[in-house]
């Protein structure tokens, strides 16, 4: 397996290196360091990022862990602060949004997504697994998404038809008042459906910190080393379940009884899965505009929302990626690092607002271009060799433009229109009356019963 870096948008090439093998790595990084690191006397200056997925994010830090017993910062790899890069995020939040929305089995259940994924004419392609297929699978989603918002902006205005949603004297407001009026009902849509009227969402997680006396602080408190010992005697325990499974059979102490849970019958499983819906693929579509608006800050605080959906989906790497990413925008790095990792995560190609593309994108761009550059070359030196020719052909282009006085780019990807698709959606929404709570509402597919709460 060849890696590629990038600095500052320009591709360097293929390495022969194996991303599996840590002193492979580790020589790669050394490298690395001599090139494109600031030394000075032969000491680090100052630190750049090194971006990836979430799995060259951990093998960095991994090379980093194995060889830090070495005598200074240089040779310990410090010169690299690994960092977790977006589009690798869009894609596996999507993914993790699929695990708890899709399910194949849900063909004949109304307000699902494959039941909408097999309505749709222009959702044939939505197959397979998320990774491979993610634009079609993001715009499925994003229509329903628009259509729950249609819909709720409708209901809010106590309308059922969208052609006269506006004001009659809406053409005659100003920019400004436009925008607000627009935002005032937009943030009581968010207060009402995204945060479920709850003034505090933390409170749960409040009443632990602040209540010495709460059950998860009685059986936390004996917290040593990573282990948890017994309240009566001086075994230990790694994990909670068999410390409680211990003192309930040897110390004879009461076992914790179970919250009552809501019966399904007093619940609307079909609202239920709509809200889910509506909250998590809002906050997909709340990191893909960052991205798309270049907004940093927006996409670094995305992280501490993504956490919560990537534990409870398994998908371990991407929690300790989010944990990582915050740790390192709160306060672990200096404010001037701090400033350069959420500001420094986007590249724009086309010029314009709202077109920028973040930069594991870009590279898997260059990685596609680089391998069309490299075909018909057999041996690994060649391919080398050739994968530098890659920007000076770029060059060229870009002089060769210029010379022909053409300005335009051209080949860069745009979603379609998909408006006759959203109002279908959103009338048989509207039909079904999803935003009226009936309890007992529910799917034939059972692998759907879940929580409105992520």
């Amino acid at each position: 397996m060849e890696m590629r870096e990038l600095e500052g948008g320009y591709p360097l090439g293929l390495f022969k290196c194996n991303e599996n093998k840590t002193q492979e790595l580790i020589r790669l990084l050394k490298q690395l360091t001599e090139k494109y690191v600031p030394l000075r006397n032969g000491e680090i200056f100052e630190p750049v990022f090194l971006g990836g997925d979430r799995l060259t994010d951990e093998r960095v830090q991994s090379a980093q862990t194995a060889i830090s017993n070495a005598d200074s910062p240089k040779e310990k790899l410090k010169g690299f602060i690994s960092k977790i890069e977006d589009f690798h995020r869009l894609m596996n939040f999507l993914e993790a949004i699929y695990k708890l929305t899709y399910n194949t089995e849900s063909a004949s259940d109304k307000c699902t997504m494959h039941y909408y994924r097999n309505l749709l004419n222009n959702m044939r392609n939505v197959k397979g697994k998320v990774k491979n297929a993610s634009r079609p699978f993001k715009l499925l989603y994003y229509t329903i998404l628009d259509a729950i918002c249609l819909l709720l902006f409708l209901d809010h205005l106590k309308m059922t038809e969208t052609e006269k949603v506006l004001p009659e004297n809406f053409q005659h407001k100003t920019k400004d008042e436009k925008i607000a009026w627009i935002n005032d009902i937009c943030s009581i849509l968010i207060q009402q459906w995204f945060f479920e009227d709850t003034t505090d969402i933390c409170q749960n997680l409040r009443e632990v910190v602040f209540d010495r006396d709460h059950p998860v602080n009685y059986w936390l408190a004996n917290l040593e080393n990573g282990r948890i010992k017994c309240h009566f005697c001086p075994k230990s325990y790694a994990y909670l379940g068999s410390l409680k499974s211990h003192e309930s059979k040897v110390h004879n102490l009461p076992a914790e009884r179970k919250s009552k849970t809501v019966k399904p019958k007093d619940k609307d499983r079909v609202q239920d899965y709509i809200a889910l819906l509506f909250k998590l693929v809002l906050l997909h579509k709340n990191l893909d505009s960052a991205v798309d608006m270049g907004n940093g800050g927006r996409s670094v605080r995305s992280a501490k929302y993504e956490l919560p959906v990537y534990n409870k989906t398994n998908k371990t790497k991407y929690s300790i990626g989010s944990i990582h990413l915050t740790a390192l925008t709160s306060g672990l790095l200096p404010s001037d690092q701090e400033e350069s990792l959420i500001n420094n995560r986007f590249i724009n190609l086309q010029g314009g607002k709202n077109n920028n593309f973040a930069l594991d994108e870009f590279v898997e761009m260059l990685n596609r271009d680089s391998k069309v550059a490299c075909s018909g070359h057999q041996t690994v030196e060649s391919i080398i060799a050739h994968s530098k020719e890659y920007p000076i052909v770029i060059d060229i282009t870009k002089h060769f433009d210029a010379i022909t006085e053409i300005h335009q780019r051209k080949g860069c990807h745009h979603l379609p229109s998909y408006k006759e698709d959203v109002l279908k959606v959103m009338k048989e929404l509207q039909e079904l009356n999803v935003l009226e709570n009936k309890p007992g509402r529910t799917f034939k597919c059972k692998a759907l019963v879940v929580d409105r709460n992520p």
